[in-house]
């Protein structure tokens, strides 16, 4: 009875082996560190990284375009001087500013 239960435990020891290989490399490809899952989590992450660069390059070229406009051949110096002063809310000495009261909204 004893060489039967062997016997039988020799037959089942292939098979037990061959399912827990499986089941091993089976749990690797969806859970591990290059599984389905951590692919998935990658794909999302390079799709927020490709719209963060879209963005940083559309900001690029928005200053690239601000900067050459800039330049001496597009803009006349007295229209730099004026924006620049009205960006930075400064007036020339030799300007007159005249102050103008604040207007009344009718609510």
């Amino acid at each position: 009875m004893l060489r039967a239960i062997k016997n039988r435990l020799r037959g089942l020891v292939g098979p037990v082996v061959f399912l827990a290989l499986t089941y091993y490399f089976g749990w690797n490809a969806v859970h591990g560190k290059s599984g389905l899952e951590a692919q998935a989590a990658q794909r999302t992450q390079l799709q927020a990284a490709q719209s963060q660069q879209d963005a940083v390059h559309k900001n690029l070229l928005m200053w690239q375009t601000k900067v050459a406009a800039l330049s001496g051949q597009s803009i006349q110096p007295d229209t730099l001087d004026e924006e620049a002063r009205e960006v930075l809310n400064l007036a020339n000495p030799n300007d007159l500013v005249i102050e103008l009261p604040p207007q009344k909204t009718s609510d």
